[in-house]
């Protein structure tokens, strides 16, 4: 499975970046070149990489984290050129170009901002240049943040058709606790349903390994795997990681690609965030589960919040159990008139039949 991956997306971690003086060019300068010995092989790599606030946080010489959203933006507006130019060297050396590419998940959302995405990444690779993503945090609010670069690594990864993820992190994988705390973790070599690990790894706290650390490289390679694109977490740090990777050397955790889903599937269950709550009869359920009927207006018994035409909402039977998620194909305003609210193609069913 791994001898036969073209296309391949590797995020690095802001803690893999950092050196006491800023970024690490040393790793850099090792990162690019397992990439270009990977690019020999006629495969093509993207880099999703985080970095930018740390660069702007030593840029300034402020010596501590950003205490606002706010300051975040301002600081990654100041170190997102200083991470480039960082790459940009690093590149140079093997004669390669890196292009910056800055996405919100607005861009992902959008079906024609996807597309228009897509279209710039192909030919940046066509181009023979390695696209080094992130999010575009100076100008992200709430609305339209992806929220942290394990996850936008799973989109990337969706957005170019990867065929592998390959999350680097200062851990060697997943354990079923944390290593840096308990001598004892074990790694967990191969992951076939990631639902379970909530049953046997303790991702609870705030360290690196925990909440935001760790369980976001889960979270991220759950969405990529649905995909049906294999992702491995491994340690960064260790020596020849991407070639050894891809040699077939068993290296960290591999999470195995499940049935694939389609690109709008993918949107509509990940990218596009539920504006309302629909809560349906018994009879609209049965046809909905288990017939695979669309949804018609007349079905609909309870609205919690307001929706557009277009708008992602959430689908509950009238136990309050979620169902499923969609697209709607009228406003709230026009459901009494409207026959269809929505189009079984614009469901993703989230409850077995």
């Amino acid at each position: 499975m791994l001898s036969k991956a073209r296309r391949i997306v590797i995020k690095v971690g802001s803690q893999l970046l950092s050196s006491g003086e800023g970024i690490d060019s040393d790793f850099l300068k090792n990162l690019a070149g397992q990439v270009e010995e990977i690019r020999k092989t006629g495969r093509e790599v993207v880099i999703v990489s985080s970095g930018a606030v740390l660069a702007g946080v030593k840029a300034l010489k402020l010596g501590r984290k950003p205490h606002s959203l706010s300051e975040k933006q301002a600081l990654s507006a100041v170190g997102q050129p200083y991470l480039m130019e960082e790459y940009r060297k690093a590149f140079k050396e093997f004669g390669t170009e890196v292009a910056q590419v800055l996405l919100t998940a607005e861009d992902l959302r959008s079906k024609e901002r996807f597309h228009n995405a897509k279209n710039t990444m192909e030919a940046l690779l066509r181009f023979g240049v390695v696209p080094v993503v992130n999010e575009n945090d100076t100008v992200s609010v709430e609305e339209i943040k992806i929220g942290d670069n394990d996850n936008l690594s799973a989109h990337v990864s969706v957005l170019v058709d990867a065929d592998l993820l390959i999350i680097l992190t200062v851990t060697n994988g997943i354990y079923d606790r944390d290593p840096n705390r308990d001598p004892e973790a074990k790694l967990i070599p191969v992951v076939e349903n990631p639902e379970q690990l909530l049953d046997i790894c303790d991702f609870s706290g705030k360290t690196d390994f925990g909440t935001g650390g760790m369980w976001t490289k889960v979270e991220a390679a759950t969405k990529a795997v649905k995909k049906g694109i294999p992702v491995i977490v491994a340690g960064g740090r260790e020596e020849n990681v991407l070639l050894r990777i891809l040699s077939g050397e068993r290296v960290g955790t591999l999470f195995l690609p499940e049935k694939k889903l389609r690109a709008k599937t993918y949107r509509i269950l990940f990218l596009m965030k539920p504006e309302a709550k629909i809560f349906i009869d018994e009879g609209a359920e049965e046809a909905v589960i288990k017939k695979g009927k669309s949804l018609l207006s007349k079905g609909v018994k309870k609205v919690e919040g307001n929706f557009r035409k277009g708008d992602a909402v959430e689908v509950y039977n009238l136990k309050g159990e979620l169902l499923g998620k969609g697209l709607a194909r009228c406003n709230r305003e026009e459901l009494e008139s409207s026959k269809l609210c929505i189009h079984r193609d614009e469901f993703v069913l989230l409850k077995d039949s």
